[in-house]
């Protein structure tokens, strides 16, 4: 029932499925692997094809089906009665292609706002420039169609509206149905901030398209720029020098450190806590310190691109790096004293939020969320990259699945990063030291600006979890043809809905907090 099925890479298969057999092929699936990573259409003007990624995260072994549908039609069956992970990812698809998956429990749009509905923004033959010309009318009927959605209510519960632009929410409405205090049904309004990111980078060239990509979210825009970056350089052949496959490491950790900052303090700033925030910052700023001191820039880097990273760099640079180590190295016993004993966090946070390993499995969770439930996943380590195995760090995991846990494991986190970024600075003093590296030349290799027709699926341990990307290439093209990012914050929003039933509403920004949701990954 699969066609051309092979090898694709390490632990990596790929196959084409007839659309009319994809339901009977994906049951079969379900038997080995037990998660869908994203689904991801590609428009080719005369069909679309539709990419079905599957992982096990216990075997550490992958999938990737295709299957075309018409154009036309552009209908096929839902999976998401076999996976529960594709319902979202079902209607992503849905509103943005415009495909119909038949037998979906709820195909209503999703992310893209109300002027979008059933145009297709995604399709090539989509007259962007048309659109744009009534955006005051757009704007209009936005604002419109939101006041009727807000005021939403039935006969039997209040309907509450947590946010949007709530000082834990930010630009995410979470509609609330509520008997007195208890949760009785929950549903997430995202998309406030779509940028139809994907899009957009199709109209940038290879190396332009970073600055788009490292938008995504800016608590750890290192890790995604060297997501894209690997997907260009297995499309190109191309192959970075040993010394900026270690150099990408440390600012992959420095992004990882310097989100995780930004994970503990936002946990704590959803209950109002700011004071433990504000700590959590200071201590992210002189990480921060170092990217500035390498690149220019404390946030927007640009400081990685496909082969290798943007700048050369100066040794005394990583003196900075180890000043913010020392810094943090000499709080981090405060810290745990503050953070981890807080009443709020023993006596509330570890008894909601629960979530089992087998729904990490089923729903997709990555990173933080699916290591606090006991899951041991992380891509750093199940499909190495860049110098990673070259480091010893180990895969931090909880076994209780709750808000609390989740907090435990960014935090433990930071020590493994820091652990890692110890070694990796005394590698490249070691480097230059013996000869092997040479700062001036080895930071970046020539990769052509017209790349060859190809595809390619890239995979990194993001701070929030895996962060995906399947890039595709025409022959001698100069942008890409189609970019789809898989970030985690759009499982763990929908995971959100789920968790809050039957809870409370004080319990909403414990939940919310500990799921380390970005809205630039959910929305993109």
């Amino acid at each position: 029932m699969i066609e051309d099925f092979r090898e694709y890479k390490k632990n990596w298969l790929v196959g084409k499925v007839e659309s009319s057999e994809l339901l009977e092929v994906v049951k079969k699936v379900k038997e080995e692997y037990r998660t869908l990573i994203t689904i991801s259409p590609t428009d080719f003007l005369e069909r679309i094809e539709l990419n079905y990624f599957f992982t096990d995260l216990e075997s550490k072994k992958s999938l990737w089906l295709k299957t075309d549908i018409s154009r036309e039609n552009s209908k096929i069956e839902s999976i998401s009665h076999i996976f529960g992970g594709a319902n979202w990812h079902e209607r992503e698809a849905f509103s943005t292609f415009g495909v119909d998956f038949i037998g979906h429990p709820n195909l209503k749009h999703i992310i893209i706002s109300s002027d979008f509905y059933g145009k297709a923004p995604f399709r090539k033959d989509f007259d962007i420039e048309a659109h744009q010309k009534e955006v005051e009318k757009h704007s209009l009927d936005i604002a419109s169609n939101f006041e009727d959605e807000f005021s939403e209510n039935s006969d039997t519960e209040t309907t509450l509206n947590w946010g949007p632009t709530h000082p834990a929410s930010g630009p995410l409405r979470l509609k609330v149905g509520v008997d007195g205090e208890e949760i009785k049904k929950v549903s997430a309004d995202i998309g406030f901030v779509w940028r139809a990111l994907e899009n957009l980078i199709e109209r940038k060239d290879f190396v332009g398209a970073i600055t788009a990509v490292e938008r995504i979210c800016f608590m750890d825009n290192t890790n995604s720029m060297l997501c894209y970056a690997m997907a260009v350089e297995e499309i190109a052949g191309v192959k970075p020098t040993p010394f900026a496959e270690v150099f990408r490491v440390i600012l992959g950790e420095v992004g990882r450190v310097s989100s995780h900052f930004m994970g503990i303090g936002g946990f704590f700033g959803t209950m109002g806590l700011h004071t433990l925030q504000m700590w959590a910052m200071d201590s992210r700023e002189y990480f921060l310190d170092f990217l500035e001191d390498y690149s220019g820039a404390r946030i927007a880097t640009a400081s990685i691109e496909a082969g290798g990273v943007r700048f050369p760099l100066n040794l005394e640079t990583l003196n900075t790096l180890e000043k913010a180590i020392e810094y943090y190295e000499s709080k981090r016993d405060e810290f745990h004293s503050i953070f981890l004993k807080n009443p709020m966090m023993k006596k509330r946070a570890s008894q909601i939020g629960i979530i089992s390993a087998d729904e990490v499995h089923e729903f997709s969770m990555a990173g933080v969320v699916a290591r606090a439930s006991g899951v041991e996943t992380d891509i750093r380590k199940d499909e190495p990259y860049s110098a990673y195995e070259k480091f010893d760090f180990k895969v931090v995991t909880k076994n209780g699945g709750s808000a609390k846990n989740r907090f435990e494991v960014i935090f433990e986190e930071i020590d493994e990063s820091v652990k890692i970024l110890k070694q990796a600075v005394s590698d490249i003093r070691s480097g230059v030291s013996e000869g092997t590296y040479n700062l001036e030349k080895d930071h970046l290799v020539k990769v052509p600006k017209k790349l060859p027709k190809g595809e390619a699926v890239s995979r990194v341990e993001w701070a929030r979890g895996e962060l995906m990307m399947h890039l595709v290439t025409e022959e001698k093209g100069k942008t890409p043809y189609r970019l789809k990012i898989k970030a985690p914050s759009f499982n763990h929003t929908m995971m959100v809905e789920k968790l809050l039933e039957g809870c409370t509403i004080s319990d909403i920004p414990i939940v919310f907090g500990s799921m380390y949701i970005c809205q630039g990954d959910l929305d993109r």
